[in-house]
């Protein structure tokens, strides 16, 4: 029996830009975090292209404003480039192994400030597409 997945709320909100990057469904990070996959080393440059996707919310709107907006103008969006400076580079990013390439799960603070400082490369651990039916929140 396949698992039933709730509808991520903002679904009719979500820019076409991100359709294919972001899950269509409520999960839990929690789970994510818990889970026992392996980091590998990944090139920065091969997923900095994330950064320039409106992925986080600003002045109460949901996929207002890019990575790369935030660190063009920290003063604008303060909040989120604070998040960006004190995000753990010693915690990997999750990403989504999808057929055509890493996606971002969690981790878009990391890796702007992975990119900000120069890393080369990241700590990702590459989520299989099996295992979203263990981080959906039904």
């Amino acid at each position: 029996m396949p698992t039933v997945r709730r509808p991520f709320p903002l679904l009719d909100l979500v820019p076409s830009v991100l359709r294919e990057v972001i899950l269509d469904f409520h999960w839990e990070p929690e789970r994510l975090w818990r889970s026992e996959l392996q980091p590998v080393m990944v090139p920065t440059a091969e997923i900095e292209w994330h950064l320039r996707l409106p992925l986080w919310a600003y002045d109460g709107q949901p996929f207002a404003v890019s990575p790369l907006e935030v660190a063009a103008d920290p003063e604008r969006y303060h909040e989120q480039y604070a998040r960006t400076m004190v995000a753990d580079l010693g915690c990997p990013l999750h990403f989504l192994d999808r057929p055509g390439g890493l996606t971002v799960l969690d981790g878009a603070h990391r890796l702007l400030k992975a990119s900000l400082s120069g890393h080369e490369h990241v700590m990702v651990k590459k989520v299989p597409m099996d295992l979203l039916d263990e981080i959906v929140v039904r």
